[in-house]
């Protein structure tokens, strides 16, 4: 399977990229470089209500059913979403129809009615959706984290807003707000998937999308501050504890940094494979562990979370401690565990090269971070021409950045930054308490 995407852009500013692939099938996705990144505090929620009033009908299709049912009736599926940095609709359909789905969005963007009665019955369903949100366990223990280590910057829930911002926002507010955000500066169009001729779905991209505005669209730049510490959040109907060790990226997300990044990553999955094999297999005191990444670009958090009883809290933390320490000052990854990573990656590689949704998100979200397109035999060169001390260059500094424990679920009297401490030996966690300004991210 080949990967050729080719990059457009139309007279408007509008980004096209086609990604033609020997499939039956084409996903579609119309995607605007804006999100709740771009909201004020009494804006937050707004871009997502946004989101459900495009989905709820147009002039043409006068309700989501509507929408639903001709997508449907042309083999395909669809569906919107909304997070921190993009608004985006997107759907998947057979590629002798891809111009349907190209149009509905089309439409949806241009001409959503923006009705006082639909806007109201939306505003019940959302409030549902941040009540559902605000009872999930999982993100409780986002939003503790956020608060305890990123100074409440970063709501697990800003996307979704606050009930009091949801009962607030007009008709006006919201058709403002979404042709403010509306541009062909910030939209990428991708398709990926059987494209028989580039040429004329590119003149049907220009034609339906014609209608969209110029105008520039300003993005906020965020600014994160971490302060390190530890905290418990109780649930108290839990038996377990999940601990989660956490510490700032060494590598901010850019384009020059996608090879550093791919080597802290290799030596986060060796350090897993080694915790894993000494709390999993030789002592059973732990199920698994997993990777924990967390936070905004600008000051992303990341390490590990694994789950112990209270009675085994303190001997799980020592243990990892322990081998934090033996694995970044003496037992360095091995040349056979960096092979045997690249030969897992060839089926990942393979997934990537297969599925058109894959490729479709690599494209737009690669796009828009980095300005470029995607290119994937560049990133498995570089993964397949790392070496040990690559890994051993661009980790260092992993563990000498301070480092945050926190704890939720059963009660427990363990003092985890001392147990952490006293078992790391020479790691700097002693040493450096806060995080100057110069070295909040690299």
């Amino acid at each position: 399977m080949k990967f050729e995407p080719q990059l457009h852009k139309l007279s408007n500013g509008l980004t096209v990229i086609l990604d033609p692939m020997d499939v039956a099938s084409t996903c579609v996705t119309v995607c605007f470089d804006t999100g709740s990144r771009d909201e004020s505090p009494n804006e937050y929620g707004i871009t997502h209500f946004c989101e459900h009033m495009l989905c709820e009908g147009t002039k043409r299709f006068n309700s989501f059913s509507s929408i639903n049912d001709f997508i449907e009736n042309k083999s395909g599926a669809w569906n919107a979403s909304t997070s921190d940095n993009y608004l985006q609709l997107y759907g998947r359909i057979i590629h002798e129809n891809t111009d349907a789905l190209l149009d509905v969005f089309s439409d949806m963007i241009q001409n959503s009615v923006f009705d006082l009665n639909k806007i109201e019955k939306e505003r019940g369903s959302i409030l549902d959706e941040l009540r559902r949100a605000q009872d999930n366990e999982r993100r409780q223990e986002l939003d503790f984290i956020n608060n305890k280590l990123l100074n409440g910057q970063f709501s697990s829930y800003r996307t979704l807003g606050t009930a009091e911002n949801i009962k607030s926002f007009t008709p006006k507010q919201l058709k403002q707000w979404i042709a403010s955000r509306i541009s062909a500066k910030n939209c990428v169009i991708c398709v990926s998937g059987k494209i028989e001729s580039p040429d004329k779905l590119l003149k049907q991209i220009q034609m339906r999308y014609a209608f969209m505005p110029s105008h520039p669209v300003a993005k906020k730049s965020e600014t994160a501050r971490y302060t390190p510490g530890t905290g418990h959040l109780t649930f108290a109907d839990k038996n377990n504890i999940t601990a989660t060790i956490a510490v700032p990226e060494l590598w901010k997300k850019s384009k020059e940094n996608v090879f550093p990044r791919m080597c802290v990553s290799r030596f986060e999955s060796w350090f897993n494979k080694n915790l894993y094999e000494t709390l999993r297999q030789d002592k059973g005191l732990v199920y698994g562990i997993k990777k924990f990444s967390y936070g905004p670009d600008s000051l992303r958090l990341t390490g590990l979370q694994t789950t112990a009883r209270p009675e085994t809290l303190q001997t799980v933390l020592a243990t990892i401690a322990q081998t934090a320490n033996t694995l970044y000052n003496e037992k360095h990854i091995t040349p056979e565990f960096l092979a045997r990573l690249r030969n897992g990656f060839k089926l990942g590689d393979a997934d990537f090269l297969e599925s058109n949704e894959k490729r479709v998100n690599r494209l737009v979200f690669n796009y828009l971070d980095f300005g470029e397109l995607y290119d994937f035999y560049s990133t498995v060169e570089m993964s397949e021409s790392m070496t040990v001390d690559d890994v051993i260059k661009y980790s260092r500094g992993y563990f000498e950045r301070p480092v945050s424990i926190i704890t939720a679920g059963a009660n427990h009297n363990v003092d985890v930054m001392s147990v952490w401490q006293e078992n790391s030996g020479n790691l700097s966690q002693t040493k450096q308490l806060s995080i100057s300004k110069e070295r909040e991210c690299r």
